[in-house]
């Protein structure tokens, strides 16, 4: 077996196996795993390594067997004999009831007496899309029609604490009110910076290391670019390069079944709100010159694997032909299971969701062995995927093409998309979009 060769894992009522780019691979019923993982079924045979087989069985709830234990332990009670009458029991309720009714009373005259007023504060969990960081509300524009939004700030200026211990860091407004094309160079740079380590902690449990100073030069680069489309014409239809304006109003229509599907994976709902704008703009029905389909990009391969049922996935299906890929509420949720297996591969701590999401565009496969050459340049090197921007020049074309790009403009797609007014947006923060 490989130091690490396999992990299994449940997401839900499914339980999944995926390979770790082992030497000698993982097989279920003499087929290797796929590259994204495989569902288990209960007498399928693993084989792992050269002689290592496991046998899966899933067991399943004992509905009839707990049915049973309850109708004979009902039969039990009522054959057992009838107690004799006793009063002691009687008795000690009175009593109970008694002291009940004076407290009551009493509490009574002491509220109406003294003139208090007793007000029960309560908070609704689901009014925000991470209870962990509670946010206080600020007058916002009124929302379009059809879009129920919660409170949030357009700024977030709340201080950022990393641990219950930790140093705060301030994010900064926008100077004198400015927009962000109004900004200084220097001053973008110091937003960019600000905003980008307060999506690095939403996405990575409220912790994170230092962004290097090279991502966040592709970080601005591609905020930049965003910034620049807020005076383009509408294009119409829905494409790439869109007026800004129309295509986070797309975001925000798509965004409440995106945040309801990734809430059930428990996965924080950026993560597809800002896949589905880098992946497709939210065009629910685009289709890459490559095949794969619809908001979130779904090769046929993945997308068997994800869409449950998976019936409605048709090979050779395309815009003209579209199959549920072109289907935003279940693409959401096929989204939202393929990230969790990559969250279940990578991991969910702040070095591992940016590598998550940027093999959401390489596959976990081709990600992993551009890792594996990254960390193998130097062994003090940390497993982040900011360590394969450092040293972009060992890994392969494609990576450098693609890849390079694609989290740093995940970064960029979240920060212009939580902080819309800051980009002369009328819109509120699309993760509030919930409804």
């Amino acid at each position: 077996l490989s130091r690490l060769n396999s992990t299994i894992y449940r997401d839900g009522d499914r339980v999944w196996i995926v390979d770790e780019n082992s030497t000698n691979g993982t097989y279920i019923n003499g087929q290797a795993c796929s590259p994204t993982g495989t569902p288990l079924r209960s007498g399928d045979v693993i084989k792992i390594g050269n002689s290592t087989s496991l046998t899966v069985r899933l067991g399943e709830k004992p509905a009839v067997a707990v049915a049973t234990a309850v109708s004979n332990a009902a039969s039990t009670v009522t054959s057992l004999p009838q107690p004799k009458a006793n009063i002691v029991p009687l008795i000690l309720i009175a009593g109970a009831v008694l002291v009940i009714s004076i407290s009551a009373v009493l509490i009574g005259i002491t509220v109406l007496g003294g003139g208090t007023t007793v007000v029960a504060n309560y908070e609704d969990p689901g009014d925000d899309i991470e209870n962990n960081n509670r946010r206080e509300p600020s007058v916002s524009p009124t929302p379009k029609p059809g879009n129920s939004i919660s409170t949030a700030p357009s700024n977030d200026n709340t201080a950022i604490t990393d641990s219950p211990g930790g140093t705060s860091a301030q994010t900064p407004s926008l100077p004198s009110g400015k927009k962000y094309l109004e900004l200084s160079d220097a001053e973008r740079r110091q937003y960019v910076e600000a905003r980008s380590m307060r999506i690095a902690q939403i996405i990575g449990n409220n912790n994170s290391e230092q962004i290097p100073a090279l991502a966040l030069e592709k970080i601005k680069a591609s905020v930049d670019g965003y910034a620049s489309r807020a005076k383009v014409k509408p294009l119409g239809g829905c494409r790439f390069g869109d007026n800004l304006q129309a295509t986070y109003e797309r975001a925000s229509k798509n965004a409440p079944f995106i945040v309801r599907a990734y809430n059930e994976k428990g996965v924080d709902p950026r993560i597809g709100l800002y896949l589905a704008m880098i992946e497709s703009e939210h065009c629910v029905c685009m289709q890459s010159s490559t095949g794969p389909l619809g908001m979130f990009q779904f090769t046929f391969a993945t997308a068997k694997l994800h869409f449950v049922p998976n019936d409605g996935v048709i090979q050779g299906s395309s815009p003209s032909n579209p199959d549920i890929r072109c289907q935003p509420e279940p693409s959401a949720r096929a989204s939202a299971s393929y990230m969790k297996a990559l969250l279940g591969r990578f991991g969910t701590g702040p070095a591992s969701v940016p590598l998550a999401i940027g093999s959401y565009n390489r596959g976990e496969g081709g990600l992993s062995k551009n890792l594996q050459v990254a960390l193998d340049s130097n062994s003090g090197l940390p497993r982040d995927f900011w360590t394969l921007i450092a040293n972009g020049d060992k890994l392969s074309k494609q990576f450098q093409a693609e890849n390079f790009k694609y989290v740093p403009k995940f970064f960029a797609a979240a920060i212009v998309g939580e902080n819309p007014q800051d980009f002369g947006l009328n819109l509120q923060p699309i993760s509030t979009y919930s409804k």
